[in-house]
């Protein structure tokens, strides 16, 4: 390279525009507080002729850009930064106190999404952000992968963990910042042995006091249940002679799907809460996609507690628990989040409330969809009443766990005559 062109080349990086370009896209913002965890954000830069606008908080963004400084304001915080590389620096101040800025740009959506074929080899029984990711994965990209069931055996009945809903992951979504939804669609639930184990009690929650202390119940019941994915049914393998007709149509789940919780939470894999986790929920099978909110870089995402079938509530605390094939397939909705899961299929829009109680989980449940209504199709109070008033239907989720769920059903027949905005 001759002299001249690398004359050309240093003007070039050192001029306005040049700056400009570099600060224009996506970046992950990290506000150093000091007395509490780090603030972390999606900041949203447009540079053009020397001004800076864009989006922060879900608050405007305007400011300057001169060389590598940039300044702005969003709501009454003031930011001074300084473009280095592929990093900010810099700071925030208002009110009179000043934190220390950091920002990393947000890696574009790859043109062509890869598919993994993941083989765990270690599983979980907590949720918590605290656990090394077992796999990098790219917003667009598929996972192929297993679960063991929730007494830690895969499916050739080896023990490969500790009981208590044993998770494969997590997967770090490279792209997904917290305020953002982490979709997860699932391509594929299926199940990859011929036996499963089942509750043989009902939940002590769903039951009236004097029914639960008239019950007797049989010590050695026998709740192991033979799997025939070539009829999709599942039989006792030891019936009574009550039960010895007794046929179950297969309807594979995934019990678990859960993001990192807030902060520094370390939750067991037997509960649930706004991140998802223990839901139980019979509609988290092959066709649904699931929404849940990110909380931390990567949303580190947990899947597992196979079941080959499930009633509502999860009546007898254990559903007919088994190890599990499924591919998955990630996306972020990037500055959006309702802080609990939403879900849907070919058929419903649905709204999973989770609570200390079922009336909490309802009112959870009911307050998402409006949320939802009122954000997608932009419908009012009234507007919302008059659909949901008529054509919602709720599911008794899970009974099981220190929270318990509820779900509103809309069906989408009912959105036709709606414009989606």
């Amino acid at each position: 390279m001759n002299t001249l062109s690398r004359t050309a080349i240093l003007v070039l990086l050192s001029c306005p525009l040049a700056a400009q370009n570099s600060v224009s896209g996506e970046w992950m913002l990290t506000l150093h507080e000091p007395f509490g965890p780090p603030g972390i954000s999606r900041l949203s830069l447009l540079a053009s002729e020397g001004k800076i606008t864009g989006s922060l908080w879900d608050e405007r963004v305007q400011g300057t850009v001169r060389d590598d400084r940039i300044t702005f304001k969003a709501e009454d915080v003031a930011f001074a930064l300084t473009l280095q590389g592929e990093t900010l620096e810099g700071e925030a101040t208002s009110s009179g106190e000043t934190v220390r800025v950091s920002a990393v740009r947000i890696p574009q959506r790859p043109a062509a999404p890869h598919t993994h074929d993941f083989e765990p080899t270690a599983f979980h029984e907590y949720f918590s952000s605290q656990i090394k990711p077992a796999l990098h994965i790219q917003v667009g990209d598929t996972v192929r992968t297993w679960a063991v069931d929730a007494g830690g055996r895969d499916h050739e009945g080896s023990r490969r963990s500790a009981g208590g809903n044993p998770q494969t992951g997590p997967f770090f979504v490279d792209g997904a910042v917290p305020g953002d939804t982490l979709v997860v669609r699932l391509n594929k639930v299926a199940i990859n042995r011929d036996w499963a184990r089942s509750g043989s009690g009902i939940m002590r929650r769903a039951l009236e006091p004097e029914t639960l202390g008239a019950m007797t119940w049989a010590k050695d019941f026998p709740n192991r249940w033979q799997l025939d994915p070539v009829k999709g049914l599942a039989s006792l393998e030891k019936p009574t002679e009550a039960l010895k007709r007794l046929v179950i149509p297969l309807r594979p789940m995934l019990g678990c799907i859960a993001v990192a919780p807030p902060e520094s939470w370390s939750i067991r894999t037997r509960d649930s809460g706004s991140y998802g986790g223990n839901m139980d929920y019979n509609e988290m099978r092959e066709g649904t996609t699931l929404y849940l909110p990110v909380f931390h870089p990567g949303a580190l995402l947990f899947l597992g507690d196979g079941h080959a079938a499930q009633g509502d509530g999860e009546l007898t605390g254990d559903a007919l628990e088994t190890s599990m094939d499924f591919e998955f397939t990630v996306d972020v909705i990037p500055g959006r989040s309702f802080g609990h899961p939403l879900a849907e299929n070919a058929d419903f829009l649905i709204s999973i409330g989770i609570g200390g109680s079922l009336d909490r989980a309802l009112q959870q449940a009911t307050s998402g969809m409006v949320r939802w209504l009122e954000r997608d199709y932009g419908l009012n109070a009234n507007e919302s009443a008059m659909l949901l008033g008529f054509a919602a239907q709720y599911d008794v989720v899970d009974l099981v766990g220190s929270q318990v769920s509820m779900a509103m059903r809309l069906p989408k027949t009912t959105l036709g005559p709606l414009t989606k905005k």
